[in-house]
């Protein structure tokens, strides 16, 4: 009776092990949850573009996920919580944009709903691509997107997309050279 209890118990207690790995395993930590939802679409001075273009969502320079949508309908990723991404927009004939987006979280922050950032761009004809002597201020991201624990929001660092358009407009008003 004493050995059928102790291999009863010692079965249990197996059985219990297995069950909580597999829940464990299963289940989503925080660092792994879903965290942000970014939207995005063309802002009013393409509303005359015609077509089709890709949106990447793009994690450790790896694409994580790919729309191509007409340019009239906008895109939506849900970006996980603690990691780096980048969006980027891209269509034929034109040059690529891309948004930078740091989804980290602070530990505290409690996730009833999942946070939204959307933005709307514009695209550079290929044509303009020549102008640009440094080209890092058309290769580097348009904005740099993060948590702000001041709004409990995720917002872009106004003062360096407006240094980076100020430099791309400035080119493009000068011809680059």
């Amino acid at each position: 009776m004493k050995t059928t209890l102790k291999t009863l118990v010692c079965l249990l207690l197996a059985v219990l092990c297995v069950e909580m790995k597999a829940q464990k395993k299963n289940s989503e930590g925080p660092k792994e949850m879903d965290a942000l939802v970014v939207t995005g679409g063309f802002d009013e001075t393409m509303k005359n573009l015609e077509g089709k273009y890709t949106a990447q969502l793009l994690r450790d320079n790896k694409v994580v996920e790919e729309q191509v949508l007409k340019v009239s309908k906008g895109f939506k990723f849900t970006l996980k919580r603690d990691a780096h991404y980048t969006v980027k927009v891209k269509k034929e004939g034109y040059i690529a944009r891309l948004l930078s987006v740091d989804s980290r979280i602070p530990d505290k922050a409690e996730l009833e709903d999942l946070f939204k950032f959307h933005f709307e761009t514009n695209l550079i004809d290929d044509a303009f691509y020549h102008h640009f002597e440094n080209d890092d201020d058309i290769d580097f991201p348009i904005a740099l997107v993060s948590y702000a624990k001041r709004c409990d929001c995720f917002e872009y660092d106004k003062k360096y997309t407006k240094e980076l358009m100020s430099r791309i407009v400035g080119t493009l008003m000068v011809g680059g050279y």
